[in-house]
């Protein structure tokens, strides 16, 4: 057993002394990316560490890993970061909280702050609760809380027009609070009691009675692979480098097994708005250019590497 660690050792030694292997750059006039070979082709980085992205025909989202979330509108150039674990997008707004804890709503094209309206009906129902224990001093707790609760969501209902036979579109805010749609209206409800939260919840009715308002502009998450024409080729490849790393597994039992890995340039031709143009770009495997499948102010993005891009014709 020793002699066979001790073989598999040295042979480890020899592999990973081995000198690393060199290639050539098949086309060393092309520029490297995000260069192009053609000036009027522009591809411009935004942000990277890109988790998840929202998109429509003006503005972008992205969320990254953690907490953070950035905006990027496409018709006024401005973009907006925050650290934030709401994220919920209203009839022309998106809802994010700060670092006070309060909300923000920024619109969802100069990325402005605006305002709503908030509602907490918090007080009323405690009020309510203890008139009703004044009242009916015999009754058990579960009762009055049935009886409140019923007595609420009717002064609720008729108060905020909610309509009688449909739900609102609602959005989890932070616990209690809620983002409200009712078709005509939209508002914040602040420290909603659990029945009221029941109540606006479109998960727990039916689906034929839920309100799915018109939003001004609809946002769609972007998944990779949905892609539209995509504006980048492949036409060759170069290896330029192999070596050997370690691979994982190893402990004091068995041996990490070394593997080879190559990277190289792969060439790549892109057209856009009738200019064509080359770059090449360094990768270890097949890059993958994941284009954002529709043009905002002629202008396409694309992810590539978890690394959000922008690019456009002069």
């Amino acid at each position: 057993m020793m002699n066979k660690y001790l073989f598999l050792g040295i042979f480890s030694i020899l592999l990973l002394s081995c000198k690393e292997e060199k290639g050539q750059d098949k086309y060393p006039d092309i520029p490297v990316f995000p260069a192009t070979s053609n000036p009027n082709i522009v591809i411009e980085p935004l942000v990277s560490d890109i988790d998840k992205i929202f998109y429509d025909d003006s503005a972008l989202v992205y969320t990254h890993y953690g907490d953070s979330i950035s905006f990027y509108s496409a018709q006024t150039g401005v973009s907006h970061s925050i650290k934030s674990r709401v994220f919920v997008y209203g009839d022309g707004f998106f809802i994010v909280e700060n670092k006070e804890g309060e909300y923000e709503l920024l619109n969802d094209i100069t990325l402005e702050k605006q305002e709503i309206k908030t509602i907490d009906e918090s007080a009323r129902y405690k009020r309510g609760e203890d008139s009703l224990r004044s009242i009916y001093a015999q009754k058990s707790d579960y009762e009055l809380n049935q009886i409140n609760d019923s007595l609420f969501i009717k002064y609720f209902s008729a108060k905020y027009n909610i309509p009688k036979d449909k739900i609102p579109f609602t959005g989890d805010l932070k616990k209690g609070d809620l983002y409200v749609h009712t078709g005509q209206d939209q508002f914040i409800v602040l420290n909603a009691p659990e029945s009221l939260d029941k109540f606006l919840n479109p998960l727990l009715q039916p689906t034929e009675k839920r309100i799915l308002p018109k939003f001004k502009r609809h946002f769609t998450p972007f998944e990779n692979g949905s892609l539209s024409k995509n504006i980048f080729e492949e036409y060759d490849y170069a290896m330029m480098s192999k070596f050997w790393v370690w691979g994982g597994g190893g402990n004091h039992f068995v041996l990490a097994i070394p593997h080879r890995v190559e990277a190289g340039y792969y060439y790549i031709n892109i057209s856009m708005n009738q200019q064509k143009g080359k770059f090449k770009i360094m990768s270890s495997g097949n890059p993958e250019f994941n284009t954002i499948p529709n043009k905002i102010n002629n202008q396409l993005y694309f992810v590539n590497n978890r690394q959000l891009y922008k690019v456009f014709t002069k």
